[in-house]
């Protein structure tokens, strides 16, 4: 039934990617997951998975993938090391960094690149032409694989991939799509979930959680995101496998306070001249005035105020943030760096989804090498990247060479 719906190409990368594992000896298994709803679901769901096979697995929540923090994860071999939810433009980055010690399996549902190597799989629909800002969430994605390798369907985890599809606004049309869709109806089969019209719009609600998934979402994003450097992320994956006991929301609610009050402190400040406009962008630094929340929340700030009335809903939405290089679970490391977010208003959204504007997908990561940056995760009308600190106006001017070079005569036409 699965090959059926997945299609040949899924399929066949799915089953390659369980005939690798299935042919290498490791003692150890390793899930390195981003660290919003769509992140966290989907190591859950791994980490669900491989206990039912016999492992105990490691798990590491990161917010970027950059060289300094996968030669952390790498310093020992004999693992399977498994990225879900990043690593799709990272799989150079993450080869070198392994040298082969270790057996590599990259689930990404954004924009990805080939590897070469014989310890390196990449599974990443985007490769075969399937839209990871539509179709496919990164817990849809490991979902999918976690049937195949184990052959087993473990309750709840579809109802994860419900929450991380949410998550990830991939019911921003009305309802999920695609390879999110078979997933619900996976969960509904089951009697795991149910879908209530509210406002023209499905909701969903999980059993299991006793509430919507939109709701779960938020909390496990805010929980991962705002909290992430004081670990909570923790407590949101325990929530994700076991539901949310009484502290956990009661931390979500406090996290969520803290995130809106530095949130209206900062729109003043951008309503005040704040905002530096460029011809295709309009961006800002927020330094570390947004600590002790994680960068991840430079991309919700970006969410939050693209449509609002000061912002000019003709250029895309930059901001920048400083990241803090003291990781839960993996030490200082060696990096001084900055985190930039791009968002797209909605009409202009509109435009890159018809094909008239360069979406994000291609002119960040271009932007993003060309300053030595870190490129991954990105979608076209949302992405992020990781630069040396002291870069950002130079990555804004690359940026902006890149939309001048791909840009079409109409969006030219519309300056």
């Amino acid at each position: 039934m699965l090959k059926e719906f997945a299609g040949e190409e899924l399929f066949n990368a799915l089953e390659r990617a369980k005939a690798g594992i299935c042919s290498v000896a490791f003692d150890r298994v390793v899930v390195v997951h981003h660290n919003d709803a769509d992140g966290i679901c989907a190591g859950a769901i791994l980490q669900k998975s491989f206990s039912a096979l016999g492992f105990e697995p490691t798990l590491y929540c990161i917010e970027r993938v950059h060289p300094a923090i996968v030669e952390r994860i790498h310093r020992r071999e004999g693992s399977l090391i498994v990225y879900t939810d990043l690593g799709g433009l990272a799989g150079e980055v993450i080869r070198e960094a392994d040298g082969g010690r270790n057996l590599v399996l990259i689930l990404d549902h954004h924009p990805a690149r080939h590897v070469e190597g014989e310890r390196i799989i990449v599974v990443a629909p985007e490769l075969f032409g399937v839209s990871g800002d539509v179709f496919i969430s990164a817990s849809t994605l490991a979902y999918l694989f976690c049937r195949q390798l184990t052959g087993l369907e473990m309750q709840g985890c579809a109802s994860l991939a419900v929450v991380g599809s949410v998550g990830d606004y991939h019911d921003r049309s009305g309802g999920i799509l695609g390879y999110d869709r078979y997933v619900l109806d996976q969960a509904l089969h089951a009697g795991e979930a149910k879908i209530k019209i509210v406002d023209s719009r499905e909701r969903y609600f999980l059993h299991g959680f006793n509430e919507f998934a939109d709701v779960i979402a938020e909390r496990l994003t805010t929980l991962g995101s705002v909290g992430y450097y004081s670990g909570d992320f923790k407590l949101a994956r325990e929530a994700a496998l076991h539901g949310f006991e009484e502290r956990a929301v009661e931390r979500a609610e406090e996290l969520k306070r803290l995130k809106e009050e530095r949130f209206r402190q900062k729109i003043r400040e951008l309503k005040q001249s704040a905002l530096k406009k460029e011809r295709y962008v309009q961006w800002f630094h927020v330094g570390r005035s947004f600590a002790p929340m994680g960068v991840k929340v430079i991309g919700l700030f970006c969410h939050a105020i693209k449509d609002m009335s000061f912002i000019d809903d003709e250029k895309f939405v930059a901001g920048f943030q400083d990241f803090i290089p003291e990781l839960p679970d993996l030490g200082r490391i060696d990096w001084e760096g900055v985190k930039v977010s791009f968002r797209a208003p909605a009409p202009l959204e509109r435009r890159v989804l018809r094909g008239e504007v360069p979406g994000l997908d291609v002119t960040l990561p271009l932007a993003t090498e060309r300053v030595g940056g870190s490129a991954d995760a990105s979608h076209r009308i949302a992405a992020a990247s990781m630069i040396d600190k002291g870069r950002e106006e130079m990555l804004i001017r690359e940026w902006e060479a890149v939309m001048e070079e791909l840009s079409s005569p109409s969006l030219s036409s519309a300056r």
